[in-house]
């Protein structure tokens, strides 16, 4: 079970932290050293404090276990879209994501989600950007980056596209561009292969953790050619095939 005092102190430090625009000094040694459990409360008490939760982000490879970090509603915004630059330094992805449909609250046999179940509860999918910012110091162990909702500053999401299947494959071409430099061009290479993969992974993980997806809600599946640093002014333009284009602007 989690340490409900330690993850009641960590969950307090990144959400100063958030409050502060400003990364930790320093993670006490004793709240460094997380479990998969108590890396997913700490995020769970910082998304009550947050208000609403508008989707997550989720990252889950073949069969093995996968990780989640939530996404305030107030983060999601629509492109094109500003956001204002904060003290830290911030990065940019661009990935494909989904809208969930209907609630998917948990079958009432308990058996598991499948995928069929889960793909006819997405009421469509968008290109997005996920904005990447860190509240913990540099090099932070992995289950605390875990902790601290896997990184996400916010979401920046496309015009959606309801016919969204015949879009999501493993071979899809997908570019980003920073102030008029291509830091992605890409066919393929997203870290779970097809994009769909890890989202039945995460509505059964939500339903376990007593947090199931919800109509509205939306769910990121990981970075097409990683992350890429943006500084203040940059005008940032990325494009999926099969999806209307996006744009942000991260302002001075």
């Amino acid at each position: 079970m989690p340490d409900s005092a330690k993850t009641g102190r960590l969950a307090r430090l990144l959400l100063d932290a958030r409050a502060a625009a400003a990364p930790l000094a320093v993670l006490p040694e004793e709240l460094a050293t997380v479990t998969a459990a108590e890396a997913d409360a700490v995020q769970l008490l910082c998304a009550d404090a947050l208000g609403p939760t508008g989707g997550y982000k989720v990252l889950q490879v073949a069969d093995r276990d996968g990780s989640f970090g939530f996404i305030p509603a107030s983060a999601i915004l629509a492109s094109p879209a500003t956001m204002p630059a904060t003290g830290t330094r911030l990065k940019i992805e661009i990935e494909i994501a989904f809208r969930i449909g209907r609630d998917l609250p948990g079958r009432a046999d308990g058996a598991p989600y499948s995928a069929e179940e889960v793909g006819a509860a997405v009421a469509g999918a968008f290109a997005a950007f996920e904005i990447v910012e860190s509240r913990l110091p540099p090099t932070p162990p992995p289950l605390a980056a875990r902790a601290d909702a896997m990184s996400n500053r916010g979401l920046v999401v496309g015009p959606e596209v309801a016919d969204w299947r015949g879009c999501v494959r493993a071979d899809v071409a997908a570019t980003l561009a920073i102030s008029g430099r291509v830091v992605v061009a890409v066919t393929g290479g997203h870290p779970s292969g097809d994009p769909f993969h890890s989202v039945p992974w995460l509505a059964n993980a939500l339903v376990r953790a007593g947090r199931p997806l919800t109509a509205g809600q939306v769910v990121t599946t990981g970075a097409f050619g990683g992350s890429h640093p943006i500084a203040p002014g940059d005008e940032v333009t990325g494009e999926i095939a099969g999806f209307p284009p996006i744009a942000f602007r991260l302002v001075p």
